[in-house]
């Protein structure tokens, strides 16, 4: 496994979008609320940017006060879910995920399967008798497919696209308990007469989801924020506020990274605007170019821009109030984390101009960015992101991994020898953590189903303390596809 994690672990790190709380499932668990560990980065007086006060902006009618449920459990910054990634729905004694297999004739079923620790079996989710988990209308696994699957508060949350007899996408919240009982209808949320509905990124903090919608017959392929109560299925889009006049917004960095922590949604979109006498979206071309962050209030509606951010930055994340983001210096191959006490006005260097091979992802929304993550327990770092194909441009060898604590005491850096040579083939990865572990999902992409058994791809796991204190045993969970 030695490039398998040295690819994989070392290049993926964050989560760029659902955050799932992951200690409530279990096929017949109770809840269980996630311990947060304190963060003691403000007590240091470095201050390596601005530290103005956020700017406040007043709620517009769209952006009126929700109820908010603040007893139910937070999200997982670190097990998110986006375009590309997967996040872990992890069970008391088995985890939750999303398979595809052969019910005989070359017809293939996919669907929602629990992956059984203590037997290490599978089966579909699905109490029905004699159920064939064939995609019938009476099949809670099966009968709705979808590739965004979020466990929160023992349920499993998916998004999909139906055709309705018009011909019309329709885009559906639903829910699976967690034996299979049943698959219910949470929300109707869209119908786009004009075509697909695309679903970027999902979080569920509190009782809420909050999500990310793109239709270019609805709002011209304009990223939108949504939110939804999950107990009573309401949804209102969240009001952003409109740029300065000339400013661009690039649509493919805007709100592609969604954490909550404690009241707040934060997240970011990159603003420019091009020099008078260019054309074409380079970097030389611009006057301004900054990524913003925004805070919006889950309790009274309002909005706030995080001034005190620096204009260039590459990733980020919360938690208890902190922001903690990387800057790379992509000319000197350096990379620096701090962290940001947004009530308090301070920011202090956890680490700073550290050197590595190769560092790319100088804005937030770039591809390969230094990305920060955390679990509540641990902050990861690395130089790639949490998501990964091996014709990407970095190679293993350019990748760098990192874990930290809060004061920013480095606790790991590099990963020890774990044996699984990728030097060639095709393969992909997304990483995730949670509750101190570490997850790393990997698909062989050069497997052919009709050689020999696939062996490698899957979803591998260690415990964040074993791996500071040298550990190097993997376990292989459940399997992975695409």
């Amino acid at each position: 496994m030695k490039k398998f994690l040295t690819i994989i672990l070392l290049a993926a790190i964050l989560l760029a979008t659902a955050c799932s709380d992951n200690n409530t499932s279990s096929v017949n668990s109770q809840n269980s609320s996630v311990s947060h560990t304190e963060s003691n980065t403000t007590s240091s007086t470095d201050n390596s940017s601005q530290t103005s006060q956020s700017i406040i902006t007043e709620a517009p009618t769209e952006n009126t006060p929700n109820r908010v449920d603040d007893t139910l459990p937070q999200c997982e910054p670190a097990n998110t879910v986006n375009f590309f990634t997967h996040n872990v729905m992890k069970g008391i004694n088995g985890y939750y995920y999303r398979d595809s297999w052969d019910t005989g004739y070359n017809n293939m079923s996919s669907g929602i399967v629990y992956y059984d620790i203590p037997t290490g079996k599978t089966i579909p989710l699905c109490s029905k008798p004699q159920c064939p988990h064939d995609g019938n209308a009476f099949c809670p696994s099966t009968s709705f497919d979808s590739h965004f699957n979020i466990l929160y508060n023992g349920y499993i949350y998916r998004f999909g696209n139906f055709i309705n007899n018009e011909n019309q996408y329709e885009l559906k919240l639903m829910k699976t308990d967690l034996m299979g009982n049943e698959l219910s209808l949470v929300s109707d949320v869209m119908t786009n007469v004009g075509g697909y509905i695309s679903v970027h990124n999902v979080v569920v903090h509190y009782g809420k989801m909050i999500f990310v919608l793109e239709s270019q017959a609805i709002n011209d392929g304009i990223r939108t924020p949504y939110i939804i109560d999950l107990a009573s299925g309401e949804y209102k889009e969240i009001y952003i506020p409109e740029p300065a006049n000339g400013i661009y917004r690039w649509q493919s960095h805007a709100l592609n990274h969604l954490i909550c922590d404690g009241d707040w949604l934060y997240y970011t979109i990159r603003e420019v605007t091009l020099k008078s006498d260019k054309l074409g979206f380079v970097e030389s071309n611009y006057d301004y170019n900054r990524t913003e962050m925004f805070r919006y209030n889950l309790k009274s509606g309002e909005t706030e821009v995080v001034a005190a951010m620096p204009d260039i930055y590459s990733s980020f994340t919360v938690n208890n109030g902190i922001i903690y983001y990387t800057v790379a210096d992509r000319k000197n191959n350096t990379f620096s984390l701090y962290a940001y006490d947004v009530e308090k006005s301070n920011v202090t260097t956890l680490a700073q101009n550290v050197r590595q091979k190769f560092v790319d992802g100088k804005y937030v929304g770039d591809t390969n960015k230094v990305t920060v993550m955390t679990d509540r327990q641990y902050i990861y770092i690395c130089t790639s992101g949490n998501y990964r194909r091996n014709d990407q441009l970095a190679s293993g060898d350019d990748i760098d991994f990192y874990i930290y604590d809060f004061d920013g005491k480095e606790l790991l850096h590099g990963l020890p020898d774990t044996g699984l040579d990728l030097s060639t083939g095709e393969w992909e990865y997304s990483f995730s953590a949670l509750d101190g572990d570490i997850y790393i999902r990997f698909v062989d992409g050069s497997f052919s189903p009709y050689e020999e058994e696939d062996k490698l791809s899957g979803t591998y796991m260690i415990k964040t303390e074993d791996l500071i204190n040298g550990g190097t045993e993997w376990t292989k969970l459940y399997k992975a596809t695409k």
